[in-house]
């Protein structure tokens, strides 16, 4: 029996794998959206909840360098099923609200199936389902999907949650409807994503090993100047989470308003900004010179935040900044991974570069929000935020100066051809 021919369509596929992407990571990030009902449900304390975030987050940076391997050797039918699967199964036992030490068993499960066996595969595969003209918009569509579809799916769940009286049963009922989604949408990716053979081929004709694979990798200026690119917009990405309590303890900004302003920021902007992304980065033939405006807009933001006298006069340019310089944060994200193709990185080793430009990249996020908040603890509340809002301008400048360089290159190795 043949198979539909809309389900091998690339933009079905990019579909399924954009719903994959948006929904395996909700339940290692649950504490973002039920942070208290976890505290009650589970009896931790906030430092054991944090420390359940920053086990997967060193977990997931092992793991980003070492699924780029697996990546590049293995069908992406198999491993983004059984990432998925995984992340599912381990989500029953956490729905049994377990011991702390096993918990933290399960937070470490995670990073393996999440980040070893999914996300170096995901960006592996979006590759190859466009051409070297499509890159910008297959990226920046898998950003603004997922977006759509992790909130779309998180709002029914919020739903769910608040039909219980009961909060450790709300909570349970959340964890077990999505394990059974991740579940369901690994068994999809199984059945509807094509089979490719891959071979570990080097233009000599000879196996290329594992350990010179990543020695060739580390050798590549490309690969880590989207590296570099990649760490950069993570750091200004963190930095972007401290407008909403900005606004409100500083600027006089009301509770109600910094909500609403915040959801706009956490999801309106990722559909805007990395679906746009994709689609300027096709039109101007360059995701890395994309990058690179971006970033000027990222900086000029940042700086004038720094500057920016802390009035509830100036509240609503306040907020106008953080939207323009949001926006271009999420472009960034949309179309990062597309510059991989541009820089010139063989197909055949792009799952070991997004392992590495992954593990390095977004390091940002096992420490970052340590840091700033040892400012934010250090310092009066005006002096802290300068110094988060300084942080992200130096990141800019950083970003750009790596972006600019990509592009360059590119266009050198391009009127050599």
């Amino acid at each position: 029996m043949k198979k539909n021919p809309i389900f091998q369509n690339k933009w079905f596929i990019l579909l399924l794998l954009s719903a994959s992407a948006g929904l395996v990571y909700q339940l290692p990030y649950l504490r973002y959206t039920f942070y208290d009902p976890m505290l009650n449900a589970f009896g931790y304390s906030n430092a054991q909840l944090g420390t359940l975030m920053s086990a997967f987050g060193i977990g997931s940076c092992i793991c980003y360098m070492l699924g780029g391997f697996l990546a590049d050797r293995y069908p992406s039918k198999y491993l983004l099923s059984v990432g998925q699967i995984l992340t599912g199964l381990a989500g029953f036992l956490f729905a049994a609200y377990p011991p702390y030490g096993v918990a933290l068993g399960i937070s470490f499960f995670w990073a393996f199936s999440t980040s070893l066996i999914f996300w170096p595969t995901l960006i592996n595969h979006v590759r190859g389902l466009g051409t070297a003209s499509e890159q910008g918009r297959m990226y920046g569509l898998l950003e603004g999907l997922r977006g759509i579809l992790s909130t779309a799916a998180g709002l029914v769940l919020v739903a769910v949650f608040n039909h219980y009286a009961a909060e450790a049963m709300g909570l349970r009922m959340v964890i077990i409807i999505y394990a059974v989604i991740n579940i369901l949408l690994g068994i999809a990716c199984f059945i509807l994503i094509p089979y490719e053979k891959k071979e570990m081929i080097g233009e000599d004709g000879e196996k290329i090993s594992v350990v010179k694979n990543f020695i060739t990798a580390l050798k590549m200026p490309q690969a880590w100047l989207v590296t570099i690119a990649i760490f950069c917009t993570m750091t200004c990405f963190i930095c972007l989470g401290y407008l909403t309590p900005y606004l409100t303890g500083v600027m006089g900004a009301t509770v109600a308003f910094a909500a609403t302003i915040g959801t706009i920021r956490t999801w309106g902007l990722q559909v805007v900004g990395g679906t746009a992304g994709g689609f300027i980065a096709d039109k101007i033939r360059s995701s890395s010179l994309t990058m690179t405006c971006a970033f000027v807009i990222i900086g000029v933001g940042f700086g004038v935040m720094a500057v920016l006298p802390a009035s509830s006069s100036l509240l609503i340019l306040a907020t106008i900044l953080m939207f323009a310089f949001g926006i271009a944060i999420y472009i960034n994200r949309g179309v990062y991974f597309a510059t991989l193709t541009e820089a010139g990185v063989p197909a055949s080793m792009n799952g070991v570069v997004v392992g590495f430009a992954s593990a390095v990249g977004f390091l940002p996020d096992a420490f970052m929000y340590t840091v700033i908040g040892n400012w934010l603890d250090s310092n009066d509340a005006a002096t802290g935020y300068r110094m988060v809002f300084i942080c992200g301008c130096v990141s800019a400048v950083a970003g750009f100066i790596a972006s600019f360089l990509m592009f360059r290159n590119s266009r050198k190795k391009a009127a050599e051809v």
